[in-house]
């Protein structure tokens, strides 16, 4: 049993309210954790993407191997993160012919429902040997806070 954060029902506009209920589609589909239920509208050939909270940000990590940075976009709009890239064939030639070919090609796109304090004017990112990691600061207001407490 988790516990989720109460979040006025109110949409803004329509694009709001379908923000929403892709959210609520994707935490439902991630119950069944079946591999190719990402994102509702992502396509299996998508990279796979870890999540990691820290108490100052979120960490997003892509693995990406074989994409070029100009091939890639990252997109912050309200708490929604876009990856959308593409990954080139490697051409077959007359010297060079697959024997298997196993691994896809062709253009992607990621999107994740981040929590709603985040800082999206600090966003940075970095592609390393193939991985993509995204920092995706909190804002003060979402960072928790120690209390102590006296006892009389």
């Amino acid at each position: 049993m988790s516990i989720m954060k109460w979040e006025n029902p109110a949409p803004k506009d329509l694009w709001d309210a379908f923000n929403g209920l892709r959210g609520d589609m994707d935490r439902a589909l991630d119950l069944f954790r079946v591999p190719d239920a990402m994102g509702l509208l992502d396509r299996s050939t998508a990279p796979a993407i870890d999540l990691i909270e820290t108490p100052e940000d979120y960490l997003v990590f892509a693995d990406l191997p074989g994409v070029d940075r100009k091939d890639l976009e990252l997109s912050v709009t309200g708490s929604i993160l876009r990856i959308k890239g593409m990954k080139r064939a490697e051409e077959a030639s007359e010297k060079r012919k697959f024997f298997r070919k196993e691994t896809w090609a062709g253009s992607f796109e990621r999107t994740l429902d981040l929590p709603a304090l985040v800082d999206s004017d600090k966003v940075s990112a970095e592609l390393v040997d193939g991985v993509l990691k995204v920092r995706v600061p909190k804002r003060e207001e979402a960072k928790a806070k120690l209390i102590t407490v006296s006892v009389n």
